[in-house]
């Protein structure tokens, strides 16, 4: 339950320090003065979005604490957020630079963290439940709630999970063989493209050789000419001079050492120009022109270097994937599964989800009927007698539903098979429609009062605020609907923020709401009233203006009144 919320520059409130009882505390005020404030201010306590605009005008920050005392055998619903205490403190801090700073029992904590605590410590159900309960995708979690079916559903989708898993392997397996054989085709494709031209080792680059050669024929065999008649066959020529040489070195080295001792590089010189000769004058006969021969290797050519270019590689890479796709060519079939195999896991799977989802479906239809029923008596006592009052669960069919049932095939995700949906009639005579085609305003409050009395003590949530239930009700209903909340007080500690004096003379504690000026500034207080000063209050709120007598004695019989 709720303790103590203290809030500090939030809005119009400078500072308030609010003190809060088990059973039904009610909040009161004059419109205006900002009772809803209140329950902004313990919401944003619980994680919900601080925007800027609450700071108080003139203040770098805002400041909101609440303090709950949580029963000992409720402790192991929180456990898992690390919290083993049974009073928490949160306290959330709204700064106009920076980022908002959390705190739960003084650690440093995150926004996500302080909702999921404030979503196991308080229900908080204002106007916008409203619509909350006339949205149908909403409809399954109430059912659930009163048919306490989390293990059920925990179940399931443990086993939707383990299913889902299979299902997307399968179809990623399935994917990639077919996948898989797209390219083996092409693989196959290319090996005959590449078999076809059948490149071998070193060819591009013997070829651009040969071609150089045959595109150069005619000089080369020019200077392949000139070169073995400067070597040796012109007059003069390079040998012819260099006998002549060796003959004087000769001559001389009769008379010196010295002469001799060039001989050998002479002959040696002359060994070498012999070799160039010879090199040349056979150089000469292999190179001729040969136009057919140059076309073949500038057509063989194109055919390597467009085939390397196609496939995006140098001429290497080519006959290294040549190589490549033959041997993957050589393994086709993939061992590591078996699509029969993935198959029968995948039936038992489906058996086992299916199963589950049965079992929480028949749980679902059976505590429907028990909370329609339930909620049907409770309407009657909240002034709709001849409410009918029906919850539709049932099964849409797919035709590859995940679950299998009765021969039939089901859509179904991690909650199940179902859907539900909530069908009332007001009024006799009047068809049965879904629940947001026949609510009016003060029916659908009764309707969330009904649903949360028939769920009390079930959801474990020790503490319940309602922000202004009592929209579009009074007289007797005003009565029976404050009676509703007072017992409703018995399962949890109730807040409820109201603007009618039956509901407010039904309350255990009794908070007002005052709108004050001082230093120029209107400022926000909350007070607990006393029995004299819940008189007054309750006056004013029966002749919504200054209480006289007869509103007094009025307030007076409504508080001794025993329901």
């Amino acid at each position: 339950m709720l303790k103590t919320l203290h809030i500090k520059n939030f809005a119009i409130v400078d500072e308030a320090n609010v003190s809060f009882d088990n059973g039904l505390n009610v909040i009161t005020g004059e419109t205006g003065v900002g009772k809803s404030l209140i329950v902004d201010a313990l919401s944003i306590a619980l994680g919900e979005r601080a925007f800027k605009d609450f700071i108080r005008e003139g203040y770098p920050s805002a400041i909101v604490e609440a303090v709950f005392e949580v029963k000992r055998d409720k402790l192991a619903k929180i456990e898992s957020l690390g919290i083993e205490t049974a009073i928490i403190t949160v306290k959330r801090e709204i700064k106009l630079q920076g980022s908002s700073k959390v705190w739960i029992n003084g650690q440093s904590r995150s926004v996500q963290e302080l909702k999921e605590l404030g979503d196991l410590l308080v229900d908080l159900h204002g106007q916008h439940e409203h619509q909350y309960l006339l949205n149908e995708e909403h409809h399954i979690d109430f059912l659930d709630q009163f048919a306490e079916t989390n293990n059920l559903i925990l179940d399931v989708s443990g086993k939707y999970q383990s299913l889902s898993v299979l299902v997307r392997e399968l179809k990623e397996r399935e994917r990639d063989a077919s996948s898989r054989q797209e390219q083996l085709q092409l693989y196959a494709f290319q090996l005959q493209e590449l078999n076809d031209i059948n490149p071998q080792p070193n060819e591009l680059d013997e070829l651009e050789k040969e071609r150089r050669v045959l595109e150069n024929a005619l000089t080369i065999s020019e200077q392949a000419t000139a070169l073995y008649q400067a070597a040796q066959e012109v007059e003069g020529s390079a040998i012819q001079r260099l006998n002549k040489i060796i003959s004087q070195l000769e001559a001389l080295s009769t008379y010196t050492d010295t002469a001799a001792m060039f001989l050998p590089e002479a002959l040696a010189a002359r060994v070498s120009l012999q070799s160039i000769a010879d090199f040349a004058a056979e150089y000469e006969k292999e190179v001729r022109s040969d136009p057919q021969r140059l076309s073949e290797v500038e057509s063989r050519l194109k055919i390597l270097n467009r085939v390397a270019q196609k496939y995006n590689k140098s001429y290497s890479e080519l006959l290294n994937y040549w190589e490549e796709i033959k041997a993957r060519l050589g393994k086709q079939d993939d061992p590591d599964w078996s699509r029969e195999q993935l198959l029968t896991s995948i039936k038992a799977s489906t058996e086992l989800y299916s199963n589950a989802c049965e079992k929480l479906s028949k749980r679902r239809k059976q505590e429907a009927l028990k909370l329609s029923a339930t909620v049907v008596e409770r309407l009657s006592h909240l002034g709709i007698p001849k409410a009918r009052f029906q919850i539709e669960v049932e099964q849409e069919e797919q035709e590859n539903g995940l679950v299998q049932f009765q021969s039939k095939r089901f859509k179904a995700d991690d909650s199940g098979m179902d859907k539900v949906t909530f069908w009332m009639q007001a009024n006799p005579g009047e068809p049965i429609r879904p629940l947001a085609r026949i609510a009016s305003g003060g029916e659908i409050s009764r309707i969330m009062l009904a649903i949360k009395s028939a769920m009390s003590g079930k959801d474990g949530i020790g503490t319940v605020i309602f922000d202004e239930i009592d929209t579009g009700i009074s007289g007797r209903i005003a009565r029976v609907v404050g009676t509703e909340l007072r017992d409703l007080g018995q399962h949890h500690q109730l807040i409820s923020i109201t603007h009618l004096p039956q509901i407010a003379s039904l309350a255990d504690s009794h908070f007002r709401v005052e709108k004050h000026f001082i230093n120029d500034r209107t400022v926000t207080r909350v007070r607990r009233l006393n029995e004299s000063e819940r008189i007054t209050e309750i006056a004013t709120l029966i002749g919504d203006g200054t209480p006289g007598d007869a509103t007094r004695l009025a307030a007076v019989e409504l508080l001794k009144r025993e329901d």
